[in-house]
């Protein structure tokens, strides 16, 4: 009868350790998963910044305040800075760093932050544009602080 209890108590130890390791390896896993889709929305925001024409474009006349930035739609514009919110949100959401964010994306913030030409048309101060001047201000706050020596995704 001492043997049976032995074995019982000896079972049930064991069913704790497989079940407390299950649990452990499904929360590690969890957490991989969820860097991984990290990783891959900042990918597919930073190759769709880069590798739209317009983008592009805006970003090569941002460079010098080009006059010709008013000339654009502005719809084009909106997009454009909203992009950047998108950014943001992602940010304030912990879906990015915000360290990721500013060397990434934040000197175009800043430069869109800056530029005359951009806003021509476009009412910088209403509260539709809260997120993105929050968030510029964030970048230029960023912009002085030193470099941080690693990155979280």
């Amino acid at each position: 009868m001492d043997t049976l209890t032995t074995i019982k108590d000896w079972s049930i130890v064991v069913a704790g350790i497989v079940a407390l390791t299950t649990f452990l390896s499904g929360v590690l896993e969890y957490a991989r998963q969820g860097h991984n889709r990290r990783a891959e929305n900042f990918l597919h925001m930073r190759r769709r910044f880069l590798e739209t024409p317009l983008f592009r474009d805006i970003s090569n006349m941002l460079q010098t305040d080009d006059p010709r930035l008013r000339d654009l739609e502005l719809q084009d514009r909106r997009n454009y800075v909203g992009f950047l919110e998108e950014v943001a949100l992602m940010v304030e959401s912990k879906l990015l760093a915000e360290e990721v964010a500013h060397i990434m994306f934040g000197y175009y913030v800043l430069l869109v932050d800056r530029s005359q030409h951009l806003w021509d048309g476009l009412d910088r101060t209403g509260r539709y544009w809260t997120v993105f001047r929050r968030f510029a201000s964030k970048m230029g706050a960023m912009e002085a602080a030193p470099v941080p020596t690693r990155l979280r995704i």
